[in-house]
């Protein structure tokens, strides 16, 4: 299972390259396709780490930083709102099911947390090119292929995991 996660990271980091460079992603035109592939890969991903959070941590650690190098040129940003998602979603699926509905309601709601908390920090260091104005924009284009990527990747995962009768990692 942890070479499974480790391709559909890669996967999900590559594909938020590719469609962030080939689809409008401007302060003008922000596109439908938009979202945070790795955070909703990890997040679909966790549930099957529950017997150990260490290796579910190192690849959290080890995309979120990729996250931050390769596409937002940060240092630490992306690693810390992935872990601060990490542990609402934790708190999330302890109180409801790990189901399509409620995984689907949790990661969107991630996504809003992510987007919220980074121009909440971009705010209090005066950056001033993100507005309130961009973060609507970005959390109503975000809401449709979030949907569809956690719906199709979950539906996968679920699909593989039952035919290779993969477990949780040990």
């Amino acid at each position: 299972m942890i070479v499974f996660s480790i391709i559909l990271l890669i996967i999900s980091f590559l594909l938020q390259g590719i469609l962030s460079n080939f689809l409008a992603y401007t302060s003008g035109a922000i596109s439908i396709f938009s979202t945070i592939y790795v955070l909703i890969t990890l997040l679909l991903l966790y549930p099957y780490f529950e017997n150990n959070k260490k290796k579910f941590l190192i690849l959290l650690v080890i995309f979120g930083g990729l996250t931050d190098l390769v596409y937002c040129n940060t240092f630490l940003l992306n690693i810390s709102i992935f872990y601060m998602i990490y542990k609402f979603s934790n708190i999330f699926h302890f109180f409801l099911p790990y189901n399509l509905f409620t995984i689907n309601f949790s990661n969107l709601l991630s996504i809003f947390l992510y987007h919220i908390l980074t121009f909440l920090l971009l705010s209090l260091l005066k950056y001033d090119n993100y507005t309130f104005l961009m973060l609507t924009k970005i959390l109503s284009s975000s809401i449709i292929m979030t949907i569809i990527y956690t719906t199709i990747s979950y539906l996968f995962i679920k699909l593989i995991r039952e035919k290779k009768e993969l477990k949780e990692i040990k």
